[in-house]
């Protein structure tokens, strides 16, 4: 069978199961484009040759009266292989949904291939998600006691700040993109990611939430991604704001193009590097644009 005879089959597979799932989970289900749903039809059909974008989609899980929500991210040979997975929810604190995801990963790469098993990880997150949410509010419970304590002996110790630089080979996925601001905001961490091919990241708050963030993204599904380099060593404040280039975290795209959508970006679109050089201008960072590209931005003018 052709490569093009291949990606039609598994996008056939694909497509199946999310309707097999809809029918199943009406309410639960959701898609974040479906222009690429169309787009997906009309390459199986045979009425494009134009090769869609990944499916990607998400299920609210119920468990008990707790919603963990399952984001998934297709590749074209899916279900040759695994499939891109990430669950969230509120009743998870950051180490236990590491810990839950990290689990979640391991049990789908154990599943056989050529399969769908999308079904089975939601059995799997209703069997296992509970002890997970268990753990998480024994460790709240421990913060609580232990933050009362600390309040009282450790007023003056001030957390410290610093600033990641990450790039990418590139930043297209919806569900990705989606994350990563909700882990920015949910860290309180300032900055960008710059969407598209390459894709930048720029993180700044305390050392610790940026570690975190990095831990998490860098556990997802790369083509490749690397932190270029750390800014740290400022002298300790209880204001971050005074070290901060950026007021709040946002998506850039310098994307000029008629596939562009709230959700997608053309894939293997290259950026246009000279509007993000001008945006980090405006924000005095400048020299990061020299060290993740590795040349003098005044030689380039």
């Amino acid at each position: 069978m052709s490569i093009t005879g291949d990606i039609k089959e598994t996008l056939e597979i694909q497509i199946n199961e999310l309707e097999a799932l809809q029918a199943v989970y009406p309410k639960e289900v959701s898609t974040s484009d479906h222009g690429n749903i169309a787009d997906i039809n009309d390459y199986i059909a045979g009425k494009t040759i134009d090769v869609p974008l990944r499916l990607e989609y998400e299920i609210e899980v119920p468990v008990d009266e707790v919603v963990v929500e399952l984001l998934i991210n297709l590749p074209l040979d899916y279900p040759n292989v695994s499939p891109q997975v990430y669950c969230r929810s509120s009743a998870l604190d950051r180490e236990e949904q590491l810990n839950f995801n990290k689990n979640l990963i391991l049990f789908c790469e154990s599943q056989t291939k050529g399969e769908p098993i999308v079904y089975y990880l939601i059995n799997w997150i209703q069997d296992n998600a509970k002890q997970y949410f268990k753990r998480a509010e024994e460790h709240r419970n421990k913060k609580i006691v232990r933050k009362v304590s600390e309040d009282n002996s450790n007023k003056n110790i001030c957390n410290e700040f610093g600033r990641y630089w990450i790039y990418s080979h590139h930043i297209y996925s919806y569900i990705k993109r989606r994350n990563i601001i909700d882990l920015a905001k949910e860290s309180s961490l300032t900055g960008f990611s710059f969407i598209g091919k390459p894709g930048i990241i720029c993180l700044e708050g305390m050392l610790d939430d940026c570690e975190y963030f990095w831990q998490q993204i860098k556990s997802w599904h790369w083509h490749r991604i690397i932190i270029k380099f750390i800014e740290k060593d400022f002298e300790q404040t209880d204001d971050f704001n005074k070290y901060r280039k950026f007021t709040d975290f946002q998506e850039l795209s310098f994307v000029n193009c008629d596939r562009q959508t709230n959700h997608t970006v053309p894939l293997n679109f290259k950026n246009d590097t000279s509007q993000l050089l001008k945006f980090l201008r405006q924000h005095n960072s400048e020299h990061a644009f020299n060290q993740i590209f590795g040349f003098d931005t005044k030689c380039t003018e």
